[in-house]
């Protein structure tokens, strides 16, 4: 028997996290009286990267169907329902990483079959609930201006009408907290058709991240074609156009690593041992650099001398810059090789979970590295083989040009059939909750915090809870980007971890007044 309580929870945003989130509710013997769903698009369970008008022309993720969390339903099974209704793009919504003889080939999800797929979740996660009793109540095309908290109650004020009586609030917006300016005549990379359809002759994109990449191929999808001819990837233009990346360091991020080993090294990392650790460098030099040596011998002799920060950027080529064609071409090659070398990735991933879970490792983590986090970013978001070899097909087609360098030259934008687009993808804020200090008013019963704001100060618990100053507030914050102590790239893990912990902490018994109205 299904026991409900007095919570009404509203979530804002019906991402892939707030699927999760509503599958960890489903599963829970204690259930809230009421949900309700606030997201300011029509598409529910996608978010924006897999959003239909964000995947189009046919772009790939960098996930596998490995790599999916468990929902309530498989990604193999889904598939099989959603074939027999021709619906997956593609023969089955997936697309070989590397060579079909190769070992190491993996299946990479298109982006459009993954938001299908979460859209499916999201949708019987919601018939679940209601059959539970629950009452379900899902808004979309509503944007949220503005949430405020009176008597442990709130109201989240929408552009056409305030919603209230929330005891308990679940902010899981994702990129959306993360303030963005673009400059003027400057195009976002999303979404890519709104720039790429247009008939321009010079496209500079800033960045070379997983999005910057997203937006070039978009352009060359628009007007040509690829092409295999004799086991080579070819591409063929329509018209006479060129397209310039240009970035900071001018790299790529490294090509697809073997991510289902992270829990095989992390399991290693965990396993009980005599040896100490108290800050990062002795970490690495006494749990990470032995695992290395015992797993990739090769990788560990040249990294054996070198400091955690210098050995994370020799392994990104951060350190020793060589040409980004020639850098995709060889980590291509590593990938289709047998070695375990190039599986370094899995192992830095394993390293910094382990930090993560270490109050000690990441406080100091948090308090001197956080100049290494781009490099972490590089190491982790990963680009499918397929991408890279449609890279290398247009450099090699006289299309794609890269550059190192920190702006777009104004002289160049200035011609009238150029197309200038940031693709520079989420930064880093020193502030991460500045939009979360905008966003939500907070009722004052201390005259003093009244006086000045300056006195309040926001954080986010390990359970995800938003505290003020150090207090409860009954509002969790589902997105990575925007919690301060999170160290790794966000993605579906991160969605999955985050909502589970949010679906357990949000349910605990709290004297709460019973919720009214909608």
């Amino acid at each position: 028997m299904n026991v409900k309580n007095q919570h009404s929870i509203g979530i804002i945003g019906a991402g892939p996290t707030t699927v999760y989130f509503l599958c960890g509710i489903v599963n829970r013997k204690d259930v809230p009286k009421k949900i309700v769903v606030f997201e300011k698009h029509h598409e529910l369970g996608k978010g924006n990267p897999f959003r239909k008008v964000n995947s189009m022309p046919d772009l790939l993720s960098n996930v596998t169907k490995k790599e999916v969390p468990a929902l309530n339903i498989s990604f193999d099974a889904w598939s099989q329902i959603k074939k027999k209704d021709n619906v997956l793009s593609g023969e089955s919504g997936v697309e070989n990483v590397g060579s079909s003889c190769d070992a190491k080939a993996q299946t990479v999800i298109r982006r459009r079959a993954l938001g299908d797929y979460f859209n499916f979740c999201f949708l019987r996660a919601v018939d679940d609930l209601r059959r539970k009793g629950v009452k379900v109540v899902i808004n979309t095309g509503v944007e949220v201006c503005k949430i405020t908290e009176a008597k442990r109650q709130f109201t989240v004020h929408a552009t056409q009408r305030a919603y209230t009586g929330f005891t308990c609030l679940v902010i899981n917006t994702g990129t959306d907290l993360c303030e963005t300016k673009h400059e003027a005549q400057t195009f976002p990379a999303y979404p890519p058709h709104i720039y790429a359809s247009k008939n321009s002759r010079r496209f500079y994109i800033k960045g070379m991240s997983l999005t910057a990449i997203d937006a070039a191929l978009s352009i060359a999808k628009n007007k040509g074609r690829f092409y295999s001819r004799a086991g080579r990837l070819n591409y063929q233009s329509d018209m006479d156009y060129k397209v310039v990346m240009q970035s900071r360091t001018g790299l790529f991020p490294n090509v697809w690593y073997n991510s289902d080993v992270v829990d095989y090294y992390r399991e290693k990392l965990e396993q009980p041992t005599n040896i100490r650790v108290s800050n990062i460098e002795s970490f690495y030099r006494y749990r990470l650099l032995p695992l290395f040596k015992e797993e990739l011998p090769e990788t560990h002799r040249q990294i054996a001398g070198m400091s955690f920060s210098k050995a994370l950027g020799f392994l990104t080529q951060r350190e020793s810059i060589g040409h980004p064609i020639s850098k995709l071409k060889t980590e291509l090659l590593a990938l289709s090789s047998k070695t375990k070398e190039s599986d370094w990735p899995a192992i830095m991933a394993a390293g910094v979970d382990y930090i993560q879970q270490s109050p000690l490792l990441l406080k100091e983590f948090l308090a001197n590295y956080q100049d290494i986090k781009p490099l972490l970013s590089a190491s982790f978001a990963s680009i499918p083989s397929d991408s890279a070899s449609k890279l290398i097909a247009l450099y090699e087609n006289g299309i794609l040009h890269v550059e190192q360098s920190h702006s777009v030259r104004k002289n160049e934008t200035s011609h009238s059939r150029s197309i200038t687009i940031d693709a520079k993808g989420v930064l880093g804020k020193a502030d991460k909750l500045a939009t979360l200090k905008k966003l939500i008013e907070f009722s004052d019963k201390d005259k003093t915090y009244a006086c000045d704001k300056a006195l309040i100060d926001l954080s986010i618990s390990r359970s995800h809870e938003l505290l003020r100053n150090g207090k409860s507030t009954g509002v969790f914050i589902g997105s990575a980007y925007a919690t301060p102590w999170y160290i790794n790239v966000p993605g579906l893990d991160s969605c999955a971890s985050f909502a589970k912990k949010i679906a357990m902490n949000c349910m605990q018994n709290r004297q709460l007044e019973e919720a009214v109205g909608e």
